[in-house]
């Protein structure tokens, strides 16, 4: 089950697609044929309690082409509905820098159209419109193709998690960025473009690169912040209380950080190798350095991962201990009051036996007797477990 989080009880749900059946399916329109042809991958923590996964892309939604066309000297922005509608790099001597970023990739036909007119390999294409891809990447003759996740926090609309896959297709001085839905998450990338500050419009279009990757690993941290508050509480709760919903909520955790541990560490294979890349000579060695510090970010944010793991692990065992010693003060109380009666029962069954001539049952005070020695015997032993620290 999905579960709801809201103010100080927010719990972090695992990372899910939708099984088989349920949950919205992806309708492409082809030739006036509607095919469900892949089911939606787009999910969150923190849906709503149906099971539903929130923040899904809406498969209906008009597809956005935003395209910048930039040199060190110049800038031009567009958004467009078509691809025919965006207009061609001219040939100068100084050719401009092409950056498309596609908003939305359910619709198969625009995918084909971009393919077509920038050389995109079929296989690449597939990859982009199937948002269940590991991370990669893959060198091509005269071009790189990049797929990752986008982890983030939605606070302006929903206040969840969301991941999302991102596809980058890089060649010459053109960069196309695919992504499921349109957000604001580069939009501080597109004002550095816009005000000319940086070194964005100074470089080639590996630097542009390098840094949408760069702001998708500063949302990695800053998810990791916040499942990193998540575990604090949990650390706090668990000297507090002893509940079962806090054991749930360390394995939901747990399974979050393996997931994240699965997109995420793939990154680091994936920059060294962009370092390494001689092949397609995209990748300029000026900006070998800016990858290193990537790279730092990314190794940062894996150590954080297996940190927060470890914890998460420790707390399962600090959890089983703590259920362990409440179990065993119950059995010592128990094992107290029993200890204690097995006097006062020998007592009252030797009393209790019904033979004719037993002299304390005629004595007129001999009730009142063995109720006081037995009550003396029962604070005595008390006493002494009290002397001895058992309770």
């Amino acid at each position: 089950m999905v579960k709801n989080f809201t103010g100080r009880k927010t719990s972090f749900i695992p990372f899910r697609r939708t099984k088989p059946g349920i949950g919205p399916t992806n309708h492409t329109t082809s030739n006036g044929r509607i095919s469900a042809n892949r089911h939606l991958t787009q999910f969150a923590f923190g849906a709503c309690s149906s099971g539903t996964l929130v923040h899904f892309s809406d498969p209906t939604a008009t597809v956005q082409l935003n395209v910048f066309t930039y040199d060190e000297n110049s800038f031009t922005e567009g958004k467009y509905k078509k691809v025919d509608d965006i207009p061609s790099v001219p040939l100068v001597p100084i050719t401009p820098m092409l950056w498309i970023d596609v908003d939305g990739v359910h619709q198969h036909d625009i995918i084909a159209q971009i393919g077509a007119r920038y050389d995109i390999h079929a296989l690449v294409q597939t990859d982009i419109t199937t948002t269940e891809q590991r991370t990669k990447l893959d060198v091509f003759d005269d071009a790189l193709f990049l797929v990752c996740k986008l982890i983030f926090r939605d606070i302006g609309r929903t206040g969840h998690t969301v991941i999302e896959q991102i596809s980058f297709y890089i060649k010459d001085n053109i960069l196309i960025t695919f992504q499921e839905t349109p957000k604001d998450l580069f939009d501080s990338i597109k004002n550095r473009i816009r005000q000319g500050k940086g070194r964005i419009r100074k470089s080639k279009i590996d630097y542009l690169f390098y840094s949408l990757v760069d702001v998708i690993v500063d949302h990695y941290m800053d998810v990791l912040d916040t499942m990193g508050t998540k575990v604090e509480s949990i650390d706090n709760q668990l000297m507090k209380t002893l509940k079962r919903d806090t054991l749930e909520s360390i394995y939901d955790m747990k399974r979050d950080m393996l997931y994240l541990r699965a997109i995420i560490s793939p990154l680091k294979e994936i920059i060294i190798k962009l370092q390494k890349e001689e092949e397609t000579q995209i990748m300029q060695e000026s900006t070998n350095i800016y990858l290193k510090d990537l790279f730092d970010h990314v190794v940062q944010v894996n150590d954080s991962i297996d940190t927060y793991r470890e914890m998460l692990a420790s707390f399962i065992d600090f959890y089983m201990m703590l259920n362990s010693n409440a179990m065993n003060e119950v059995v010592k109380t128990l094992t107290i009051i029993s200890t204690i009666f097995i006097p006062l029962t020998f007592i009252s069954g030797v009393y209790g036996m019904n033979f004719q001539h037993m002299p304390e049952l005629t004595y007129k005070y001999g009730y009142y007797i063995v109720l006081g020695v037995m009550a003396t015997l029962a604070i005595f032993m008390l006493s002494c477990f009290k002397r001895k620290r058992w309770f």
